[in-house]
């Protein structure tokens, strides 16, 4: 289990991708519902609602399988799945993780104090990199540029972001 931890650290400092996990539709499955479970609990501030959260994020999830798929399927790389979906998921795990203490750590602060600005700027900076995490995963599923990589991750970001918001209300 620490082996396959230290493959998803080395995947979100870009120094493996998903070809280094093993084809586990089991493993798809454990990330997929850790990556449910932080992921909700991550957003429930967003939208004032652990039920509204875990839906929006099962949302999220479907929608990333439903379109990995896919887009395997057009490429004929359909084998990548397991791989790429966990690589996907666990990175997720990771920053998520990530970003719960930088949450606290803004709610924390009062408006006037600075910490709540510079957590901000924390979190601004998390998703960027989560991007390009995504961006390397994706790279190296589809055997194309980290740019067109991470141009994917960001048009999926705000494709799915936009889908979110327009069905679930935000606090």
């Amino acid at each position: 289990m620490g082996r396959l931890l230290n493959v998803f650290v080395d995947i979100c400092l870009l120094r493996a991708g998903p070809q280094d996990l093993p084809g586990s539709h089991f493993l798809v499955l454990l990330t997929a519902s850790l990556s449910l479970l932080t992921g909700t609990l991550v957003i429930v501030g967003t939208f004032g609602s652990l039920d509204t959260a875990l839906a929006a994020q099962l949302l999220d999830i479907l929608l990333l399988l439903g379109l990995l798929r896919l887009v395997l399927q057009l490429t004929g790389k359909s084998a990548r799945f397991p791989q790429t979906a966990s690589a996907l998921f666990g990175s997720g795990v990771l920053i998520n993780l990530v970003t719960m203490p930088l949450q606290l750590l803004g709610s924390a602060d009062s408006p006037a104090s600075s910490g709540g600005g510079l957590s901000g700027l924390f979190y601004l900076a998390l998703v960027i990199w989560a991007l390009v995490i995504v961006g390397h995963i994706i790279r190296h599923t589809l055997e194309i540029r980290i740019a067109a990589g991470i141009a994917i991750a960001l048009g999926y970001f705000l494709i799915v972001n936009y889908i979110v918001q327009s069905l679930f209300t935000v606090a």
